[in-house]
């Protein structure tokens, strides 16, 4: 790939389309459609970010987002299937059978003075986090304002070549996720950066440039201003992402799991024999995300918290408590707790309360109650739950086997 070294600031890079591996094939057709829409109505229109990083790596893109001149009332009158989002970034969702594109209009730096703008425009909180962010630009600016070099990249769907402002090309070559611009800046506007950084590089097998990765240690504690709702939803993106054994690496590593997980890594670090249950949860979680499998966030929640929540249980037990009480006041505890960080619906903490509580049933192998168990809706988490912590602890040989064999009659 050509190297940055000698270009201008103000002239991208771009690799015309025999000099690199993006097919038309390889985009899902409603992006496509959107693209040669907007084209034909005038204005430019890329796939920008992720999409283009995945295709250039040959990866298969999950989503493929797509940046315009177009302003999103332009773009609502153009596509009658669509519907505008945000406030805090305008956004417009292009519905398509299955399937939303999501396109938004080239965005500005922030400025320098925000006076210069209306609050329903731009606007930062006291700490210097990024409230509001609809300041539109140019391509190079909107380039220059996302995250990390990696994804800043586009695909230009008039000449199908690709256009590097940023030096992405370069990164992609050399493995290495690097922030666009001050790190300590770009990280105090969006705390979540900073989880996003572990992600792309355990997902990816890249390494964290190393002034972005010492900014990270320093501004950690800046995760807790992130709205915890955010949160939740980027913890299935850490976890569910197929490299969760390689992302937590990068959170611990970091230490971003301090702020994310507070009661639950301080667990942790007080015995490191702790740490083993979590890594054969979360190679669990590759191996059925790799198979396709759906894991829904109850389990999830479940099956990483699974022996801190063992822990506390117990300990409400020696105070006094009955195991299903102990059971479903651990979790709800320490979940309910984590919501100013991380906010976790309360169905899905009535859920991991469930898969915890249902642990007592195990016990009960006698007379009707196993085949009553079994047809119960909670029963399939529960038992994952079960024959996971089973063969971690080397416990309940004789009761998991039992539990098999009778799935396999039922089956």
């Amino acid at each position: 790939m050509p190297s940055r070294t000698n270009a201008s600031p103000m002239k991208p890079i771009i690799l015309a389309r025999p000099d690199h591996c993006v097919s038309r094939r390889d985009i899902s057709s409603a992006a496509i459609k959107v693209l040669y829409r907007l084209k034909d109505e005038g204005y430019t229109s890329y796939i920008a970010g992720g999409g283009v990083r995945d295709l250039l790596l040959g990866r298969h893109p999950k989503d493929f987002d797509i940046a315009t001149n177009a302003t999103p009332e332009q773009i609502r009158k153009i596509f009658r299937n669509c519907r505008l989002i945000g406030r805090r970034f305008r956004l417009a969702h292009i519905l398509f059978r299955g399937e939303i594109i999501e396109t938004a209009t080239f965005r500005a730096p922030a400025p320098e003075n925000e006076g210069e703008h209306n609050e329903k425009i731009f606007r930062t909180g006291e700490d210097g986090q990024v409230m509001r962010d609809n300041v539109f630009g140019t391509p190079q600016q909107d380039a220059l304002r996302r995250d990390f070099t990696i994804n800043a990249l586009f695909y230009n769907i008039a000449d199908f070549s690709i256009i590097d402002y940023a030096g992405g090309l370069e990164d992609l070559k050399k493995k290495i996720i690097r922030v666009i611009g001050n790190p300590d800046k770009r990280f105090t506007e969006d705390p979540v950066r900073m989880i996003r950084a572990a992600r792309f590089a355990g997902t990816l097998g890249f390494e964290i440039e190393k002034n972005a990765y010492d900014s990270i240690c320093r501004n950690k504690e800046k995760l807790a201003l992130a709205s915890s709702s955010r949160m939740y939803e980027e913890v299935q993106k850490l976890f569910f992402c197929g490299h969760a054994k390689d992302v937590f690496y990068w959170l611990e590593k970091t230490e971003l799991l301090h702020p994310m997980f507070r009661d639950f890594s301080h667990w942790i670090d007080e015995d490191r024999a702790r740490h083993d249950w979590v890594i054969q949860t979360l190679e669990q979680m590759d191996r059925w995300r790799k198979a396709n499998l759906r894991v829904h966030p109850a389990l999830l929640f479940a099956l990483l918290f699974g022996e801190y929540h063992e822990f506390r249980t117990q300990q409400l037990i020696d105070a006094g408590a009955s195991p299903f009480e102990a059971a479903r006041n651990a979790v709800q505890q320490h979940l309910q707790g984590m919501c100013t960080n991380v906010r976790v619906p309360k169905q899905v903490i009535y859920q991991v309360s469930d898969i915890m509580t249902n642990q007592l049933r195990f016990e009960r192998a006698q007379g009707q109650r196993p085949k009553r168990f079994m047809q119960h809706k909670a029963f399939l988490d529960a038992f994952l739950y079960f024959q996971l912590s089973s063969k971690a602890h080397t416990r309940n040989t004789e009761l998991l086997a039992y539990w098999t064999e009778l799935r396999k009659e039922q089956d």
